[in-house]
């Protein structure tokens, strides 16, 4: 279970060091993609298969899906973790983002998502507002109530 929340930096080479205590629980090679509301998404290999395979279930006859797909598949890599548990980032993922300098990388279960840390800032004030109000919302997958 990837949890928890880092602050760190790229270096000068644009690489990225994940947390050794994040990076224990990942295997040696990782997908990075694009996420959501500006951030990176980063799986293990087998986690982003089961991720593109839902994607990949959707009707393709609807536009919405393909463009689903595209968006998320075509700005995808395939990554290794270096021994200094450091993954470098390619440019065409950067440019996707805000991400320059300044990194924060939130662990949500089965995934990390990698944001610039100012727009992560931003985003997380905007929610801490509302969280609780979603919460009341959203059902579980059994009907309750979270």
């Amino acid at each position: 279970m990837l949890l928890g929340t880092y602050n760190h930096s790229l270096d000068s080479k644009k690489r990225l060091i994940i947390p050794a205590k994040i990076a224990a629980k990942l295997d040696k090679e990782v997908v990075v993609s694009k996420g959501f509301e500006g951030c990176l998404e980063l799986r293990t290999e087998l986690e982003f298969e089961k991720y593109s395979q839902k994607l990949l279930k959707l009707s393709q006859n609807k536009k919405e899906a393909r463009i689903l797909i595209r968006q998320l598949l075509a700005n995808a890599a395939n990554l290794s973790i270096d021994n200094a548990n450091r993954i470098l980032i390619p440019n065409v993922l950067l440019d996707e983002t805000k991400i320059k300098t300044q990194v924060t990388i939130i662990g949500l279960g089965d995934k990390l998502e990698i944001w610039d840390t100012n727009s992560y800032n931003e985003f997380k004030k905007l929610t801490d507002k509302t969280y609780e109000d979603i919460a009341e919302r959203i059902d579980d997958d059994n009907g309750s109530k979270m």
